[in-house]
């Protein structure tokens, strides 16, 4: 899949009031972030919520994420399944279900160890019959120099991605050097996304809440408009900032959630037991207020 790259919005999970997993929200988010241009939909990372799901209904999810697409994107599934068994699983699904790749990463649960996660990786990423990519995230206790990403290659061919979020200037170096045997992937909300352009970076994974802004800021790089990339940039980067300054994850979660309803439409509905309940209003009033800058949905 040497055409991945683009903005590749993850997707919220969407409960109503009494905690009940909401089908309509996937088909929507679907909706909104690929008539905007987006190159795809990613399912099962934080923003998902992926922690309050049972199995069956990430496979529900899937599915109807999958007949949404209807074939006008490509659909990536998260696998952080806490056992390699359950990891397995998943990926089976997702090929099954019609997903396009995989993103794996470290199991859920006290951390492995890097040497370990690298013996557990190989089996997976040969059997997947996707095209595979690795989360390498400072977040996570488990991480991958880059050495091992390019041993981990050589050993699993269908290793074909990374989504990097370790420091930046590792990350920059490594798209400049091995960006043409990796996609290079970004997250982190997209707060650093055009430096990471700049040094070879192929897409981001952001959250669906600037998907207009960003695909527009994505094709002027292509083009080598920077000063429109930066535009773009400066004028989502104050509510971003402001959001990703919450506690992860639900703290993130639960205000980006209102944050994509001013900017859709779409009703927030509330969160699954045990998470939090409602967002402080100081807070909620203040996103409010940056929104209102950025003017109604694109």
């Amino acid at each position: 899949m040497t055409d991945l790259g683009g903005i590749h919005p993850v997707l919220y999970a969407f409960f109503d009031h009494a905690g009940r997993l909401r089908q309509d929200g996937f088909r929507h988010q679907v909706e909104h972030c690929l008539d905007r241009g987006a190159g795809g939909v990613v399912l099962f990372g934080f923003v998902t919520q992926f922690y309050r799901l049972t199995f069956a209904e990430k496979v529900e999810a899937l599915r109807t994420t999958v007949a949404a697409s209807a074939g006008q994107g490509q659909v990536g599934v998260t696998v952080m399944e806490p056992s390699p068994e359950g990891q397995a699983e998943l990926i089976r699904v997702a090929r099954d279900e019609g997903a396009h790749w995989v993103i794996i990463q470290p199991p859920l649960g006290p951390p492995a160890r890097p040497r370990d996660w690298l013996e557990m990786l190989p089996p997976l990423i040969t059997d997947a019959g996707l095209p595979v990519a690795i989360q390498n995230a400072d977040i996570a206790s488990t991480r991958l120099s880059n050495d091992d990403l390019l041993d981990l290659q050589g050993r699993a061919p269908g290793l074909v991605a990374v989504k990097a979020e370790t420091d930046s200037v590792d990350v920059a170096a490594f798209a400049e050097e091995h960006g043409n045997r990796f996609r290079v992937f970004i997250g982190n909300w997209g707060v650093e996304y055009p430096f990471f352009r700049r040094h070879g970076a192929h897409g981001l994974i952001p959250a669906p809440i600037f998907v207009s802004e960003q695909v527009s800021l994505h094709a002027a790089t292509e083009r080598g408009d920077w000063d429109e990339a930066e535009r773009l940039h400066a004028r989502i980067l104050p509510l971003m900032q402001f959001l990703r300054e919450r506690p992860p994850p639900e703290g993130q979660i639960q205000l980006g959630k209102l944050a994509y309803g001013w900017r859709t439409g779409f009703d927030p509905g509330g969160n699954r037991a045990p998470g939090p309940q409602r967002v402080d209003p100081r807070l909620a009033a203040h996103a409010e207020r940056l929104w209102r800058r950025l003017g109604a949905a694109a």
